[in-house]
């Protein structure tokens, strides 16, 4: 989201942030050099959230040994990434890719960036926590036939992987049922230093959509809702997989954590999984394992499994890749939550980044209060306030809305969010709102066209594909429109940075969203349980590998997806642990 910002800027910015962090300079935690054991009982690839998640679990009761794979470093004490207002100048930890030009939108590649660290995306990414609608969760479980993905039953999950704290700054009212909550070690807050436009944006999302506040956490998935996020409450720090799961596990004899490792190809023989071959500075090492659990993310999980032959034999066979499982759904069905925005310039009084990154009076009270007291803007992630809306039937008049229509009740077609950051170059004080599509009908695929594993895959994101996807979105845009006109927003808005001109019908409307819609970065579903998997996590047709991570998501939840992700980790080990433990009884 810097992404105007030069290089040497994010670079100064970070560095003048590191001096008043919680912690000094990035760590290496629990890692080795070149070489892993021998084996494992569990090797797993990918040290996002899932991953963690898993090796926490699966390592817990001591008996089984555990290699968790990361291809980024360990960013342990980072203060650009444990500082939350900070996360826009994160610049090292990532894989940035870029998707193919998306024909819907006139050719635009998206930056789709992705976490390369321990902590994955929920290292990198705005913080923001939140569930969604409680429906898409029972659909899951019908979709895969594994009845622990409904809500009842994941949202025990959800308690065992998190908890609340309250923040002693937050001094306004919102709705939190902390019963949502367990006492699991991510940390989730309220803000404490607000923004001044979360007020405006809130009544004119009310006034214009009509909806009564709820919490986004409790299975609620259509209303307003002022935001939570996974930021400690009191010491107002990012809280992610790597500062709340790993230090449970960096100091167990029976886990090994390999850094800067990059995973090139899953070894079979037959159709059994047996090892993982890795790269750190070139070498190549290979370790055994009796499980390799795939958690790379709704990306690079795709693209590990087509290396390894595992994937659509049409894509795997031109390019001389011994064909292992030919399974068409690995790689499709990727869904995302691209968004459109509408950019205002704003009056002094609001704190949006431009006012602590050019004002050296705001900049250096901001430096103060997080240094003295853990209070001020760094503590917080720039505004998040949600709307989620579920529009009318008559929409898709005419056309076929039926994907829409048919939506449960609780489902929202829309989400309307800002944020304190501009999106495009502006010489004032900018923040952003947007309208996001997070059920959308089309979808779009992952592919490779080569065997070298260093290079990025093919991402087709496929934005707005279908007819009813763009009535959706032109319908949010124009509320989009109404709610940045309410005169609440009006009363601190000097001027409108995007669009430029005023949009009168609905062609201009499409034109100014195909101009300038965003990934969320929430890229889910391209090895989907119960399409590319069966009920319990396995590849289809074959023994030895699963895969649990956004990839298996099969269909998108509602909202911003980490929460998730650590839900449904922790299901999927207590799965992994059951089938394994009958297995051993059957022997």
């Amino acid at each position: 989201m810097g992404r105007f910002f030069s290089q040497a800027q994010l670079l100064t910015v970070a560095a003048a942030v590191a001096g008043v962090a919680a912690r000094g300079g990035q760590g290496n935690g629990h890692s080795s050099g070149h070489d892993a054991h021998g084996s494992a009982d569990y090797v797993i690839v990918g040290a996002g959230p899932a991953g963690v998640v898993l090796a926490e679990q699966l390592s817990r009761d001591g008996t089984k040994s555990v290699v968790l794979i990361e291809a980024g470093p360990d960013s342990i004490n980072n203060a650009t990434i444990d500082t939350p207002a900070m996360y826009p100048f994160i610049t090292e930890q990532y894989w940035n890719y870029t998707a193919q030009p998306d024909d819907n939108l006139g050719g635009v590649a998206h930056a789709l960036q992705q976490g390369r660290t321990i902590g994955g995306g929920s290292g990198v990414n705005g913080m923001a926590y939140c569930r969604g609608s409680a429906s898409v969760f029972d659909d899951w479980a019908t979709l895969s036939g594994n009845d622990g993905l409904a809500w009842e039953s994941i949202f025990q999950d959800f308690l065992e992987v998190s908890h609340y704290t309250e923040n002693p700054n937050a001094d306004y009212d919102q709705a939190v049922n902390t019963s949502a909550y367990g006492d699991g070690p991510l940390e989730v807050s309220r803000v404490g230093t607000l923004t001044g436009f979360e007020d405006p944006f809130f009544n004119a999302l009310q006034a214009e959509l009509g909806l009564d506040e709820v919490d986004l956490t409790d299975g609620s998935g259509i209303g307003l809702d002022r935001g939570l996020s996974s930021i400690t409450g009191v010491n107002r720090t990012r809280s992610y997989a790597r500062s709340a799961f790993g230090p449970l596990i960096e100091n167990r004899s029976n886990v090994q954590i390999l850094t800067n490792a990059w995973a090139s190809k899953i070894n079979f023989e037959d159709t059994t999984a047996v090892s993982v071959t890795y790269n750190i500075d070139g070498v190549a090492t290979t370790v055994k394992g009796k499980e390799i659990i795939v958690s790379g993310g709704a990306i690079n999980t795709p693209k590990l499994l087509m290396l390894s032959g595992v994937g659509p034999k049409e894509t795997l066979e031109p390019l001389g890749i011994e064909v292992i499982a030919d399974i068409p759904d690995v790689g499709a069905n990727l869904r995302d939550h691209a968004f459109a925005i509408i950019e205002l310039d704003v009056v002094p009084e609001i704190l949006t980044l431009y006012q602590w990154f050019e004002n050296a009076t705001v900049n250096a009270e901001a430096k103060t209060d997080y240094a003295t007291n853990r209070t001020g803007i760094l503590g917080s992630n720039n505004g998040f306030t949600y709307g989620t809306y579920r529009l009318p039937d008559s929409t898709w008049d005419g056309i076929d809305g039926t994907h829409y229509t048919s939506l449960p009740e609780d489902r929202p077609h829309i989400l309307f969010e800002f944020s304190s950051l501009p999106f495009l170059p502006t010489d004032g004080s900018a923040l952003t709102t947007w309208a996001s599509l997070v059920q959308p009908e089309g979808s779009g695929s992952v592919s490779i066209n080569t065997t070298d594993y260093t290079v990025d895959p093919l991402i087709y994101t496929n934005y707005y594909s279908t007819e009813a996807d763009r009535a959706a979105i032109i319908a949010g845009y124009k509320l989009l429109i109404n709610i940045t006109q309410h005169e609440e927003i009006k009363a601190v808005t000097v001027s409108q940075v995007f669009p430029t001109t005023e949009l009168t019908t609905d062609d201009e409307i499409w034109a100014a969203i195909q101009s300038q819609t965003y990934s969320f970065h929430h890229p889910m579903g391209t090895v989907a349980i119960g399409k590319a998997l069966d009920s319990n996590w396995r590849l289809n047709g074959l023994s030895g590998i699963r895969v649990v991570d956004s990839s298996t998501f099969p269909l998108p939840v509602t909202c911003h997806p980490q929460a998730t992700v650590y839900a449904l980790a922790n299901r999927a080990a207590k799965d992994i642990i059951a089938a394994d433990a009958e297995e051993c009884g059957s022997d």
